[in-house]
C-alpha cells in the first residue's frame, strides 16, 4: 500500500520535473532568442555606423586631397599667411568642414579659410593637441583623422582631418587639413545613434584609445574627447578570442563586425566592434544587459505563473487520485482479509486475528466446522445453490456465536471460530448446540436443505504454541470428528497414527543432531558453458532404526518440534566449514547456497548468528546465497524486509526458492530486495512437453530480467531441458543432468576432474 502511495506521488514529481525541464528548455530558447535579436541589431548598428564613418572620411580626404593640390599649383601657396577665398566657397558646400588650412611641413600653417581667427592660430607641429596628428600625417599615406579637441580659432569642438600632400618622390610638401563638424547637419556624427540610457555607440583612435566621438545620454565632447579606452580593452577578458573564433590580429583585418560579452565596472555589455584599418578607428556599438533581463523577466513572469498554477492544479488532481486509490486500497484490504461469499473472515483474516490473540498470551480456542457431504449439493444442485447454502450456513454462524468470536470461511465448506472460552466441558456443550443448530433445515431458492456438520476444537495454548499447531491440532480434531459424523471432537494427542511417526523421527532427530548422524551433500549448480559456478547444500539423515528419512519429512518435524533452530545451526556452520575447506584446496569463485527456514529467519538475532558464522569459518558474505521461500512472509512481511536489507548490507545475498508455485510471489517481488530466483522442478519436468510450463519459464525469465535478479533452473534432467532453457535466458541450472548431489569429498574430485578435462561430466551440448 505504501508502494502505491509512493508510486503515484513519484508519477507526480516526475511530471512536475518534466514539466519544469521543459518550461527551462523554452525559457532558455526565449532568452536565447532576445539575445540573437539584440546581438543581430547591435552588428548591423555597428557595420552600419563603420561604413558611413569610413565613406564620410574617405569622402573628406578627396577633397583634402583636391583642394591642397589645387592651392599647390598656385605657385605661391607656401609662402606667407592667406585667407584664401576658394576655401571658403569649398566650406559653403561641404557643410561637415567646419574649417580649411594648408600647412607647410614645419607645422605652419599658410593657407586658411576666412572664418578663422588668425591671431589664435597655432602652429602645428608645435600645439600639444594637435602635434601627434600632424606627425602621424607627415609619416602616413592615407587621410589621418586626429584626436577631438575644440578648436579656439573656429570656436567650435571638431574633429581634425589632416592629409600630406607628396611630390612625386614622396616626399612632403605640404599638409592639408581641416575641422569635421561634430553636430554637423547631414553628418552621421550628428544623429542621435544611441538608443536609451543603457546604450552607446563609442568611436575611437586605435593609435592612442582616445575616444573621438560618442553618443550616450548626457555625453558631451567635453567630457569624452578626454576619455580614454582602456588599452587592453580587448583582453581584458580571456575568452574574447573564443568568443569571436579567431585571433586579434584577424578581428582587425575582417571587414564585418563581431560580437562579444564583456564585464565593465561590475555590469555585463554586449558589444559589436568593426575595425576601419585604413582610418585606425574602431566603431563599438554596446548596451548593457540590464533591458535585455527586464525583457526576458517580463516572459519568466507569466510563464513562471502560469507553471505554478498547473502545477498546483495537478497537485489536486493527484490528491484526489491518492484519496480515490488510499479508499481502494482500504477496500482490497478488507476484501483481501473477508471471503466474498460469506462476508466472513477468509484464512488471510483469521491468521492475522489469530497472531493478535497470540501475542496478547490470553488463552483461547479455535474451532473448525466442515459441513458434511457438501459436495453433494454441488453436484446435485449447482454451484449457485451451493454458494447460496454457505452464504445461509454462514449467517447461521453469525447469529449463534458471541460478539467477542472471531468467524472465518477458511475455504470450500470450511469454517472457523476463534472464541476465548477454554473450558472443556463448555466447549464441547457449545459445540454440541452449535451443530444441532446448524442441521436444521433452511431454504434456498426453491429447495429445502438440511446439512450435516463435523467440529473439531484445539486449544491454545494447550493444543498448540504457535499458529501453525493450533491449527493443525484443530483439523487432527475435526478429521476424527468425521470419522463419526457430526460430531465434536477435541483434540487429543493420540488421535493420529503419524504423530507417533512424527515423535520418533522427532526423538531420533534430536539423538542425530546429538551424535552427528546428519551429514551434508551438494549438488553442483553450472552456467550454460557447463562451468560449475555455486553449489547447493542439502541436508541428509541416515538413522540406526528409521533408516534414511526423507528431508521432507524430518525438516517438518524439526519445524513443529522446536528442532529447526539446532538444525538450521548445524547445516550453517557444517556447510561453511566443508566450503572453507573446499577453498582451501581449490580457490575457485563459487557460490554456496543454503535453505533458510521460516523459523531460523524470524529468530531476532538469526543476521548476527548467519555473521558470526561466516567469521567464525573465513568464508566471504559474498559468497554466500540463503534461500528462501514465500512463505516466510505470509506472517511478518516487514520483519522479513527488514532481515533481509540487513543481510544484504553485508554482501549476503537472498533467492527466493520454488518461484512460480505460491500464490503471491509476483507481489513479493515488488516489494523484497531479492537477488536471485530459482525456478521450481514441477515446471522444468514439463517444460519441453508443456507449453504452459514453457510459457511459466518464459514468464518466470522475464521477470528477473526487469528485477534484474539472477536466475536458477533446478531439477535439470535431460539435455533437451537444458538448451529450451538456455533459449528462453536461463542460464544457470542445478539436477541429475549434470550432478546428483555429492558429499564434499566428491565434490573436490568433481572439481578436479571438471578442470582437468575443460568440461563438465554433462555439459549442455555433450552429455
Amino acid at each position: 500500500m505504501a508502494a502505491l502511495k509512493r508510486n503515484i506521488w513519484t508519477l507526480y514529481f516526475l511530471v512536475v520535473t518534466v514539466g519544469l525541464l521543459l518550461l527551462l528548455v523554452s525559457l532558455y530558447q526565449r532568452w536565447d532568442e532576445m539575445r540573437s535579436d539584440e546581438t543581430a541589431y547591435q552588428l548591423a548598428r555597428a557595420e552600419l555606423i563603420s561604413q558611413s564613418v569610413h565613406s564620410l572620411f574617405r569622402t573628406q580626404e578627396l577633397v583634402l586631397d583636391v583642394v591642397g593640390r589645387e592651392l599647390l599649383n598656385r605657385g605661391d601657396a607656401l609662402t606667407g599667411r592667406q585667407e584664401t577665398p576658394l576655401l571658403d566657397s569649398i566650406l559653403s558646400v561641404n557643410p561637415a568642414l567646419v574649417g580649411f588650412g594648408l600647412a607647410r611641413p614645419d607645422g605652419q600653417l599658410v593657407r586658411i579659410s576666412t572664418n578663422m581667427d588668425t591671431s589664435r592660430l597655432p602652429n602645428l607641429l608645435e600645439n600639444p593637441s594637435t602635434a601627434d596628428g600632424f606627425r602621424q600625417a607627415l609619416a602616413s599615406e592615407a587621410m589621418v583623422v586626429g584626436r577631438t579637441y575644440y578648436m579656439g580659432a573656429l570656436g567650435e569642438w571638431l574633429i581634425p582631418i589632416r592629409k600630406a600632400l607628396r611630390a612625386n618622390d614622396g616626399t612632403v610638401v605640404a599638409v592639408m587639413t581641416a575641422g569635421l563638424r561634430l553636430g554637423a547637419s547631414g553628418s552621421v556624427l550628428s544623429e542621435d545613434l544611441h538608443d536609451g540610457p543603457d546604450d552607446s555607440v563609442i568611436l575611437f583612435r586605435e593609435v592612442d584609445k582616445y575616444v573621438q566621438f560618442l553618443s550616450r545620454e548626457g555625453a558631451d565632447p567635453e567630457r569624452y574627447s578626454a576619455e580614454k579606452v582602456d588599452p587592453d580593452w580587448l583582453v581584458r577578458n580571456s575568452d574574447v578570442e573564443d568568443q569571436i573564433g579567431s585571433s586579434l590580429a584577424a578581428l582587425k583585418s575582417n571587414p564585418r563586425a563581431v560580437s562579444l560579452r564583456m564585464t565593465r565596472d561590475s555590469r555585463d555589455y554586449l558589444l559589436a566592434a568593426s575595425y576601419d584599418p585604413r582610418f585606425q578607428l574602431w566603431t563599438i556599438s554596446e548596451t548593457r544587459f540590464a533591458p535585455i533581463y527586464r525583457k526576458f523577466l517580463a516572459t519568466l513572469v507569466p510563464y513562471g505563473f502560469g507553471f505554478v498554477l498547473g502545477a498546483w492544479l495537478l497537485y489536486l488532481l493527484f490528491r484526489i487520485i491518492d484519496r480515490a486509490e488510499q479508499e481502494r486500497r482500504e477496500e482490497l484490504l478488507h476484501q483481501a482479509r473477508h471471503d466474498e461469499l460469506t462476508g466472513l473472515l477468509n484464512r488471510t483474516g483469521l491468521l492475522a486475528r489469530l497472531k493478535s490473540r497470540v501475542s496478547n498470551t490470553r488463552p483461547f480456542s479455535l474451532v473448525v466446522i466442515n459441513i458434511d457431504n457438501f459436495s453433494g449439493i454441488n453436484d446435485r444442485f449447482g454451484l449457485e445453490y451451493g454458494d447460496s447454502a454457505l452464504a445461509e450456513f454462514g449467517r447461521r454462524l453469525e447469529r449463534l456465536s458471541e460478539k467477542h468470536d472471531d468467524l472465518a470461511r477458511l475455504g470450500g465448506d470450511e469454517f472457523a471460530i476463534v472464541t476465548p472460552n477454554t473450558d472443556l466441558a463448555s466447549l464441547k456443550l457449545a459445540c454440541r448446540g452449535l451443530i444441532d443448530d446448524l442441521t436444521q433445515m433452511f431454504e434456498v431458492g426453491r429447495l429445502r436443505l438440511q446439512v450435516g456438520a463435523s467440529v473439531g476444537v484445539a486449544r491454545y495454548p494447550d493444543d498448540g504454541d504457535s499458529l501453525s499447531k493450533l491449527i493443525r491440532s484443530a483439523h487432527l480434531a475435526l478429521y476424527d470428528a468425521k470419522e463419526s459424523r457430526n460430531s465434536v471432537c477435541i483434540y487429543r494427542a493420540e488421535m493420529e497414527a503419524a504423530y507417533l511417526r512424527r515423535l520418533s523421527v522427532e526423538q531420533r532427530l534430536r539423538y542425530g543432531l546429538a551424535a552427528g548422524d546428519l551429514y551434508m551433500v551438494y549438488q553442483p549448480q553450472v552456467d550454460e558453458d557447463g562451468k560449475t559456478v555455486g553449489l547447493e547444500a542439502l541436508v541428509r539423515w541416515q538413522d540406526e532404526e528409521l533408516g534414511f528419512v526423507s528431508p521432507a519429512e524430518f525438516v517438518e518435524v524439526a519445524e513443529k518440534s522446536g528442532l529447526m533452530l539446532p538444525l538450521g545451526n548445524f547445516v550453517l556452520d557444517t556447510c561453511l566449514a566443508e566450503f572453507r575447506k573446499l577453498l582451501d584446496q581449490r580457490p575457485e569463485s563459487l557460490d554456496l547456497a543454503i535453505n533458510i527456514s521460516v523459523i531460523q529467519f524470524c529468530q531476532p538475532d538469526f543476521v548476527n548468528v548467519v555473521l558470526d558464522a561466516l567469521k567464525t569459518h573465513g568464508v566471504a558474505p559474498e559468497s554466500l546465497v540463503l534461500e528462501i521461500t514465500e512463505t516466510l512472509f505470509m506472517g511478518n512481511l516487514e520483519q522479513g524486509l527488514q532481515t533481509i536489507c540487513k543481510l544484504r548490507e553485508h554482501g549476503i545475498r537472498l533467492a527466493m526458492d520454488d518461484f512460480g508455485t505460491g500464490y503471491s510471489s509476483l507481489s513479493l517481488l515488488r516489494q523484497l530486495p531479492l537477488d536471485e530466483l530459482k525456478i521450481d522442478k514441477s515446471f522444468v519436468d514439463d517444460l519441453v512437453a508443456d507449453k504452459k510450463a514453457a510459457n511459466m519459464i518464459r514468464s518466470i525469465v522475464a521477470i528477473a530480467q526487469s528485477h534484474n535478479m539472477s536466475l536458477i533452473a533446478e531439477g535439470v534432467e535431460e539435455q533437451e531441458q537444458a538448451l529450451a532453457l538456455i533459449n528462453m535466458g536461463c542460464l544457470r541450472f542445478q539436477g541429475y543432468y549434470f550432478s546428483r548431489p555429492l558429499p564434499m569429498a566428491d565434490i573436490l574430485q568433481w572439481l578436479t576432474r571438471n578442470a582437468a578435462s575443460g568440461e563438465a561430466p554433462a555439459t549442455i551440448g555433450h552429455p
